[in-house]
């Protein structure tokens, strides 16, 4: 009896074990993604899936979860057995979802695997505004305290606290105006309906070739290669230097070992040309972090979101 007993914890410690981690992944593995077909978020865990299957040995699929902002997407991820067989494509909208109406999960809940990409925001305005440079902007701002009208996705969002932390440090009011993402904030202020936008860079090429629109400025540490002319907010003298991010999760109690292979996997894809390549088609900066310095960016995350939610009394 006390023979099969041992044995039986030998086993368990064993599947536990980095040494039982060696068989992960034994089957096919499935990236959850709160966005719909076609989404930036999607082609991101496509592209994911692709490199990680290449990696991992064994198939990778996307299964688009879209709904309630992503609550949908993160119920279902824990709904799942806690193994790297289920795992989940986000961003940080992910750190806007806490605390909101109808969600019970916590920051606890989750398991950050790594993060792979970040996409820096850009002030963007329409071409028959007077405003040439970031100056031109915030002195009219300044003088009419909320008479400029501002696109961005969604009342509460990654854009609007970059947005209102620029508007806290140059000292200046605007009003914001919530589209359903920042595609359509975009078309707004291409079609002259809003004053300006807060979206990034890689969706508003198009538009700028056009003579619709002017850019005046990036919250990068660098400028963008495809934008040499535009300059960043950190250059213009105000120190903004924020990003949208994309990355890898799991459910909380996932096995360390297998959290690392995960983690090790998505950081040797992104040595890939094709990821490369990916990157330069949707003007996007590789910004891989492991899971502990992943989970100390998703919480400071939360608590500037918690400070603009009360700023504003959202």
């Amino acid at each position: 009896m006390m023979c099969r007993v041992f044995l039986a914890a030998f086993i368990l410690v064993l599947a536990s074990s980095p040494a039982g981690a060696q068989t992960y992944p034994a089957r096919p593995i499935t990236i959850l993604c709160w966005s719909a077909a076609g989404s930036p978020g999607d082609l991101y865990a496509r592209m994911m899936a692709k490199l990680l299957a290449a990696e991992l040995g064994q198939n990778v699929g996307v299964d688009n979860r879209a709904g309630g902002s992503g609550i949908v997407m993160v119920n279902t991820l824990l709904r799942a057995a806690p193994d790297g067989y289920t795992i989940a494509a986000g961003t940080n909208a992910l750190a806007a979802l806490f605390g909101g109406t109808g969600v019970v999960f916590k920051p606890e809940d989750l398991q950050m695997v790594a993060r792979s990409q970040v996409d820096p925001y850009g002030l963007i305005v329409h071409a028959s505004t007077p405003f040439r440079t970031i100056d031109d902007f915030i002195g009219y701002a300044r003088r009419k305290p909320g008479a400029v009208n501002v696109g961005g996705p969604f009342a509460m969002s990654g854009h609007r606290v970059a947005w209102e932390l620029f508007s806290d440090i140059a000292r200046f009011k605007t009003t914001w105006v919530p589209y359903q993402g920042g595609g359509p904030a975009l078309t707004a202020v291409a079609g002259g309906h809003v004053d300006a936008a807060a979206t990034h860079p890689g969706s508003f090429r198009p538009f700028l070739a056009a003579g619709k629109v002017r850019v005046l400025a990036v919250s990068s540490d660098r400028r963008i290669e495809d934008f040499p002319d535009v300059p960043t907010y950190r250059e213009r003298g105000w120190n903004l230097v924020r990003y949208q991010w994309r990355g890898i999760m799991a459910k909380a109690g996932t096995p360390r070992p297998v959290v690392e292979r995960l983690a090790a996997a998505v950081q040797k894809a992104q040595q890939a040309a094709e990821w490369k390549s990916y990157l330069r088609q949707v003007t996007q900066l590789d910004g891989f972090l492991g899971p502990d310095a992943f989970r100390i960016q998703l919480v400071q995350d939360m608590q500037e979101m918690e400070a603009v939610r009360n700023k504003l009394g959202l």
